[in-house]
C-alpha cells in the first residue's frame, strides 16, 4: 500500500512538472530583450507541437497546452499571470484523464485525483495553499477503498 502511494506520488508529482513552466513564473523575452508579448508555441523533434499557450508582458496567460511527442494533448490549464490557475487536467497518450490538479496562485490547493489508465479513480487528495489537507482517499483496482488518512 506504502509503494502504491509512493508511486502515485511520483506520478502526481509529473502533473507539477510535466511542462518547462513549474510553480516558479518563467519570463519569456524577445530577440531584443524586451518582455515577450505574443503566442508561444514549441515544437518537438519530429515537428509535432510540444508546447501552445499566450504569453503577456513576458507572462504565461490564458489556457495552455502540453503535447506528447506522438500529438495527443498530454496536459492542459490555465495560467494568470504566470501562475498555475484553477483545474490542471493530465491524459494518457489513449485520451483518458490520468489525473486532476486544483492551483491556486500557483500553489496546489483544492481537490487533486489520480485515475488509471481506464479512469478509475485511485487517488483523491486535498490541499490548502499547497499544504495537504481534509482527509485523502486510496482506492485499489476493483474500486475498494483501502486506504484514508487526515492531514
Amino acid at each position: 500500500m506504502k509503494n502504491i502511494l509512493v508511486f502515485a506520488m511520483i506520478l502526481f508529482a509529473g502533473v507539477a512538472v510535466a511542462n518547462p513552466i513549474g510553480n516558479d513564473v518563467k519570463l519569456f523575452y524577445d530577440q531584443n530583450g524586451n518582455l515577450y508579448t505574443g503566442r508561444q508555441t514549441t515544437y518537438h523533434a519530429n515537428g509535432n507541437i510540444d508546447a501552445d499557450f499566450n504569453v503577456s508582458n513576458g507572462r504565461i496567460v490564458g489556457m495552455a497546452k502540453f503535447f506528447y511527442e506522438s500529438g495527443e494533448l498530454m496536459e492542459s490549464g490555465n495560467y494568470v499571470d504566470g501562475l498555475k490557475e484553477g483545474v490542471w487536467i493530465k491524459q494518457s497518450k489513449t485520451g483518458v484523464t490520468i489525473a486532476k490538479a486544483s492551483f491556486k496562485n500557483g500553489e496546489k490547493d483544492g481537490e487533486w485525483f489520480i485515475y488509471d489508465n481506464s479512469g478509475k479513480k485511485l487517488f483523491e487528495m486535498h490541499y490548502t495553499a499547497g499544504k495537504r489537507s481534509g482527509t485523502w482517499y486510496q482506492w485499489d483496482a476493483d474500486g475498494n477503498l483501502i486506504s484514508t488518512k487526515t492531514y
